[in-house]
Formats: structure tokens, sequence, C-alpha cells
């Protein structure tokens, strides 16, 4: 049942691209590098925020964009795409944050990477993606949550094509998160509401 549940999760933000429109790179490269996350750091961030909800309040399975702002950590804003499908969401975002979004991601990762495509468009515009092949990490979950449904500290090895995203200016913004690997697709469309004065 949890191998079951991991595989779920793995193929979660799954969506359609043929051809990304920016290189995939395998470290950060160019843009802040100094204020982004570690390959570690970074996975560990945003799989600890899935752990940390139950399957009722999953962001990954979030139709409506509800859950986005739950448990959201200081310094950056965490978002997700879907098991499958498109979806449709709207959140709220605090202004002065920068976003981080996987295109696609797995805790299982042999050969999830050879065919992992991606891309994140924000207003339309692609977003570099950082590849990362194989990275150990450690998260935190609650009992329920939908990675493992254990409460507890979890030493993983995750991988997956992410989006470090500078702080979007206060205004709607729209972001489109598109990635897949094997057979599994998805498609998740947000319309994000930045301002100061929702956080």
């Amino acid at each position: 049942m949890t191998r079951v549940l991991v595989l779920l999760v793995a193929l979660l933000l799954a969506g359609c691209s043929a051809t990304p429109k920016q290189p995939e790179l395998a470290v950060p490269a160019t843009q802040q590098e100094q204020d982004r996350m570690s390959a570690s750091e970074l996975q560990s961030t945003w799989w600890t925020w899935l752990a940390t909800q139950t399957r009722e309040s999953n962001p990954v399975t979030d139709t409506s964009g509800r859950f986005c702002s739950r448990d959201q950590p200081k310094d950056v804003w965490l978002l997700a795409g879907s098991t499958g499908g498109r979806v449709d969401r709207q959140c709220r975002v605090p202004a002065d944050k920068p976003l981080l979004v996987p295109a696609i991601n797995s805790l299982e990762c042999g050969s999830f990477m050879a065919g992992a495509k991606g891309e994140v468009l924000l207003d339309d515009v692609a977003q570099e993606l950082i590849r990362i092949e194989s990275v150990a990490f450690s998260f935190d979950g609650v009992a329920g949550n939908v990675v493992n449904g254990s409460a507890g500290r979890v030493n993983a090895v995750g991988c997956g094509l992410w989006a470090w995203i500078p702080a979007p200016k206060s205004g709607d913004h729209t972001l489109v998160v598109r990635g897949s690997s094997g057979k599994a697709t998805g498609e998740t469309h947000y319309r994000l509401i930045v301002g100061a004065d929702l956080g």
C-alpha cells in the first residue's frame, strides 16, 4: 500500500510537453543562484509540505486551490501539480516570495528521469528548469499523509524537474505546470493573485 501511494505521488505533477521551451539544467546556473535552495533543501522543503497534509487537504489532489496556503514555509511559496489530467486552481500569494514548483518529481528515481519532460510557464514565459537526477534528503510527515501515511522523519532519494521562480510582481498572474514521465501526463493552470496584503 505504501509503495502504491509513493508511486501515485511520484506521478502527481505530470503534464504533457513535447519539448521544453527552456533547456533543462543539471544545476542552478544563472538567476539569483545564491538565493536558491540546494537540490536536497528544495526537495526536503517541498516533500515536507506535502507530507504534513492529510489526504483531505492534499495540495496535489486539490481541484480549486483552496489548500494552497496551508503550512507554507517562511521564505518560499510552494505549489503543486496534479495526479493527471488538467486541473485549474486559484491561489493567493504574498508579495516578495519566490515560487517553487516541480514540473514532475518522484521518490523512486531508477529510470524515472530518463523519460521526464516538463515546462513551467509564468505569464506565458518559460521558466528555467533545474534537473535533479537523484539526491538524498529527509522530510517530515504527519499520520495519514498522502506520501507514506506515517508520522515522523523519512530518509529518501528524490529526483525531478523543478522551477525556482523569483517573486512575481503584485497583481494577477498565470502559471502553467506541465510534466510527464512514461504514460503519466497532466497539466495544472494557476491563477496567482499576488499582493502584500494577502499573506
